[in-house]
């Protein structure tokens, strides 16, 4: 897990080169004005990563499973209100709350034996959830305000995470 702000700073130049890229490209463009759903970003495999722009109301934890992705990272920033996000390390002990779904790259886990930190993310700055990072999002805060997010997700081979 990595957590940083999306302006790129001196220690920007210590994140992995692809985090680099896809932060310098989100700061040249208007992300307000970003349509929901799936977008390509240039340069990249479109199969390899891809962001999706989502607006949703926050719900309680308990609405949520634990999950976790065995090939792609989640680049998470907030880019209107602000919500909570869990987070656990992976220890490969966890029980399958259902079966992998290979298609979203998904695996839901049961909350037992899963311990989780808490983060109040804010607007200007990413989390980003690596495969060995169980996490749950959207998760609600003390205001009611709906969140605008963008989910950047990478593969790992272009995090050199394999």
């Amino acid at each position: 897990m990595l957590v940083g702000n999306t302006q790129l700073t001196q220690i920007s130049k210590s994140y992995p080169v692809v985090i680099q890229n896809v932060l310098e490209y989100l700061n040249s463009i208007d992300k307000e004005q970003l349509a929901l759903g799936r977008h390509e970003l240039p340069g990249f495999d479109s199969k390899q990563a891809w962001f999706v722009v989502l607006e949703y109301n926050k719900e309680p934890l308990g609405n949520f499973k634990p999950e976790v992705h065995k090939y792609h990272s989640d680049l998470q920033i907030v880019l209107e209100g602000s919500e909570v996000m869990a987070w656990s390390l992976d220890t490969g002990t966890h029980t399958d709350a259902g079966p992998y779904n290979q298609e979203r790259d998904l695996q839901f886990y049961e909350y037992a034996g899963v311990e989780l930190n808490s983060i109040h993310a804010k607007h200007n700055q990413f989390y980003l959830f690596t495969p060995n990072t169980v996490h749950i999002t959207n998760i609600e805060n003390d205001d009611s305000q709906p969140v605008r997010k963008l989910v950047v997700k990478i593969h790992n081979d272009l995090l050199e995470a394999k």
